[in-house]
């Protein structure tokens, strides 16, 4: 008896630890960017991407991005895949703005240096939802600096 009463406490021990409300067990975020990147090279990017919550205050996300990029002096195409985690600081939305740091792995691409990997950090600050949506400001580390402005499908439950 002893034992079952045990082993039916360390099974059901872990539910509650993994437990959230529906409300952020929410699916797929969508977002659009645009990217200055300080290199080198040296140049600007639009993508695309997805990123799901993890929790309350983590997300994960992905997203790809091309564009164009000043190399010796000519324009060459440019793309790049980020893998980032974000930590957001205000993940139920009780402020205006709401800070997050992240941190990740890019992979880049131009037409003369074919790819290259490196770990990314970025610390940025998510805006107000208008019109379904939110807009971010990120300054990112990560095979050079980058600036980007990031517009988020709102949730409706928190950022």
């Amino acid at each position: 008896m002893r034992l079952t009463v045990c082993t039916a406490a360390f099974l059901a021990a872990p539910a509650p630890a993994l437990a959230q409300p529906d409300a952020f067990k929410t699916a797929v975020q969508f977002e659009a960017r645009l990217d200055a990147l300080g290199g080198p090279p040296a140049g600007a990017q639009v993508g695309v991407g997805l990123n799901v919550a993890a929790g309350y205050y983590l997300r994960i996300g992905a997203d790809a991005a091309a564009g164009a990029s000043s190399r010796d002096g000519a324009a060459v195409a440019s793309g790049r895949v980020d893998v980032v985690t974000r930590y957001l600081l205000d993940p139920f939305h009780e402020f205006r703005w709401g800070p997050y740091a992240g941190g990740g792995v890019t992979a880049q691409w131009d037409r003369r240096a074919n790819w290259r990997g490196n770990l990314l950090l970025l610390v940025g600050v998510e805006g107000p939802a208008r019109a379904g949506w939110r807009t971010s400001v990120e300054l990112g580390l990560g095979g050079g600096a980058r600036l980007g402005v990031v517009l988020r499908r709102a949730r409706s439950n928190g950022r």
